[in-house]
């Protein structure tokens, strides 16, 4: 779940300012490291109106707006915090209350940047010691040792399989010419720039293990000059005829990612259970409102597991395979995430039974289901919390949550209490508590037990302590081997698809990419790739396969609306979802192009008028997941780059697999294009027909403006 910040300027000025950094004198060949990295980082508003309160929220604080206030200056109207944060480029937003309303604005004196996903924020850069020194420049004779970083741990180390393992090291930006891993054995891997930003270069590289599983290995950098040094394990650049202290790849730390083999082959389809269909009205809420109506934060329409039931029919046409379902269990709220009572469905939504039923059901459908778990935060209604309330500190739950103080006052404002998000509605499980981390491993696994769900999708999964993660993964796979565990994250997932906590993460970074090819046209074809095939490397193969690929869900407006209605964008991202590596979900309704904007616009009824749907959407969604499930290449065959014209407007991929290979091609441009297909394609055929769809004649495939095609090769 994510809480979206609509963007208002309320007449105020606001800055930020960096504290001066304090200047290290490097070694003769060490580097500058400073004993600690932080950086005091002083953020400061001025209000030109009286305000209650005035936040920061940003990546350095997992976006909690309740984390870090601003305190309010003698003058009344300046406010001013400083943190100690770690030398990145940090994205970042004030968060103003007048005591009336909450605004989240970005900083108009600071740099913005866009998140991928439609929201703007300002961002801050923090300098890592000796940058201002000196600058970042190649055959200088000298490199900012201060910037260099390597740790075994899972941001630097990716175990691919039994045989490999995949190293980063990270180097000043434009500092380094060159890069190359040495093993206490005597072989040499040199290394690849893979990625830049403002402040660092990351170089990657691909190394074979021993037959034990081993690897001892430093690192060798070239400033392009005459200066050439060793980075090792000691975490100092070395003179280069220095006898390293090894870094050592640990088996028993990194050990082989597996993941659900059935993920590979399922598409899945999201249901907002409130608004998808009512099947028992005698299960509605007293002030239940009119199918179709407006939605709010507060109404409730009458969607339930009967519905569900009822249209699983409709669900296995459509070429459904797996439900993701977005929380079923007591909740104070529509969205329901925030659980009132884990042991029990929403009686809105029927009951255990009703589930138990549903998931036998969709088995038998050979459809999979798995369950939205929210296990960072509760309401305030949940048992635990409420003895808080009721009995302060003689409460025996006094370690379930981040209680700073007593009475709890449920309030916009209050500070006795940790929220999720800063919201007081929400408050944050200690998770570090082992009565409370036995308690929700034992929801995790009674669910699989009683109802036979097939996984989990976890919410807010970032913010949550890794072990948990770990005992979790433990536990759910202890009760059933193959359940699919995925988690939602915005950003980089990579320190949690190491192999030890989830199998795949919520896609957002994919469907930012695609977003700006597709919806928005931003990207060219060769950027576009670039964007795809960072996400890739940054998760091993086994977590690539099985990526939960959406590009619509319950936190972000919908596709159509994104592309202002234009159904050939919609239906090029469609194709490209169900023919790119990953696990593709659906979102209800976007296959009949249902619309919606920002929370709780994006949550609507499903129209079961089947007079106002777009039946070309519908046919064509069908379609292409039909595509995927027929042909193995598509589901699992290796992904190859093939075109990125950007003068043309041509985006292809070959999937490749040993039973058949296929091309994937799309036409952003509004010209007629022509491309020569690989050699010998002497019985291509066009697998996908309809509007758009190109021809193949004589060895070529011609793409209409907007065109698009699966061929096989």
């Amino acid at each position: 779940m994510k809480l979206n910040s609509p963007l208002f300027l309320i007449g105020a000025t606001a800055f930020l300012s960096l504290l001066p950094l304090a200047q290290a004198v490097p070694a003769p060949l060490q580097s500058s490291r400073p004993a600690s990295d932080v950086r005091p980082v002083t953020f400061r508003f001025v209000a030109d109106k009286p305000l209650k309160s005035v936040l920061v929220a940003g990546t350095f604080n997992n976006w909690d707006k309740g984390k870090n206030p601003l305190q309010k200056g003698k003058d009344g109207k300046t406010w001013s915090l400083t943190l100690n944060l770690e030398p990145d480029v940090y994205p970042y937003k004030f968060i103003l209350n007048d005591g009336t309303n909450e605004v989240w604005i970005t900083d108009p004196k600071a740099p913005a940047m866009n998140d991928g996903n439609g929201n703007t924020n300002s961002t801050v850069t923090v300098l890592p010691d000796g940058y201002a020194k000196r600058p970042g420049k190649k055959g200088d004779g000298q490199m900012t040792g201060s910037a260099v970083r390597h740790r075994s741990e899972a941001k630097y180390v990716v175990r691919l399989n039994e045989n490999q393992v995949r190293l980063a090291l990270r180097t000043r930006h434009n500092d380094v010419s060159k890069v190359t891993l040495e093993t206490q054995n005597n072989l040499r891997f040199p290394m690849t720039l893979f990625s830049s930003n403002s402040l660092f270069d990351e170089w990657r590289v691909t190394a074979s293990l021993s037959s034990n599983g081993s690897l001892a290995y430093a690192f060798r950098l070239s400033d392009g000059g005459t200066n050439t040094r060793l980075y090792d394990a000691g975490d100092w650049l070395v003179a280069g005829t220095y006898k390293p202290k090894w870094f050592r790849f640990d088996a028993k730390r990194f050990s082989v990612f597996k993941t659900p083999d059935w993920a590979k082959d399922t598409v899945f389809y999201q249901i907002f259970p409130d608004r998808f269909r009512n099947g028992d009205p005698f299960n509605d809420p007293k002030d239940v409102v009119s199918w179709g109506a407006k939605p709010t934060f507060f109404n409730w329409m009458g969607g339930d597991l009967a519905g569900v039931s009822e249209k699983l029919g409709y669900l296995k046409t459509l070429g459904i395979s797996g439900i993701y379902f977005n929380p079923l269990f007591d909740a104070r709220s529509n969205h329901g995430y925030d659980t009132n009572n884990y042991a029990q469905i929403h009686p809105y939504f029927g009951t255990n039974t009703d589930l138990k039923n549903l998931v036998s059901k969709a088995h038998e459908q050979k459809i999979r289901v798995v369950l939205d778990g929210v296990f960072n935060h509760t309401s305030v209604d949940f048992a635990q919390f409420a003895s808080l309330r009721k009995e302060g500190a003689s409460s025996p739950y006094r370690d379930w949550y981040f209680v700073k103080g007593f009475p709890l006052e449920v309030k916009d404002g209050q500070q006795n209490y940790v929220g999720w998000f800063g919201t007081p509605w929400m408050p944050k499980l200690n998770l570090n508590n082992a009565p409370t981390r036995k308690y929700l491993l034992d929801i995790a696994k009674k669910w699989i037990v009683e109802a036979d769900i097939d996984g989990w999708r976890l919410d807010a999964a970032d913010e949550v302590d890794p072990g948990y993660w770990r005992d979790f993964r433990k536990v759910v796979k202890g009760a059933k081997p193959d359940a699919f565990i995925v988690g939602e994250c915005w950003k980089d997932a990579s320190p949690w698809l190491q192999g030890d906590q989830w199998d795949s993460t919520m896609n957002y970074r994919w469907r930012g990419a695609v977003l700006d090819f597709f919806a928005f046209g931003s990207k060219k074809p060769s950027e576009f790739e670039a964007q795809l095939a960072k996400i890739r490397e940054d998760y091993p193969p086994s977590a690539t396969a099985v990526m939960f690929n959406m590009i619509s869900s319950h936190d972000v407006e919908r596709f159509r609306t994104l592309c202002k209605g234009d159904r050939t964008r919609h239906l090029m991202a469609t194709l490209f979802q169900m023919t790119y590596p990953g696990t593709p979900c659906l979102y209800y309704g976007d296959e009949i192009g249902m619309e919606g904007g920002r929370d709780p616009d994006n949550r609507r009824a499903f129209e079961w008028d089947d007079a106002k749907w777009d039946k070309e959407t519908l046919l064509f969604t069908q379609q292409a997941i039909a595509l995927r499930q027929d042909h193995v290449s598509l589901r699992r065959g290796e992904y190859r780059n093939f075109v990125q014209d950007d003068g043309r407007g041509l985006f292809g991929f070959l999937r490749v697999h040993e039973k058949e290979t296929c091309l994937t091609v799309f036409n952003r441009s509004d010209k007629t294009q022509t491309l020569a297909l690989p050699a010998s394609p002497k019985n291509a055929k066009v697998w996908i027909t309809g509007a758009n769809v190109a021809t193949v004649k004589a060895g070529k495939v011609i793409l209409p403006p907007g065109g698009m095609a699966v061929v096989g090769l």
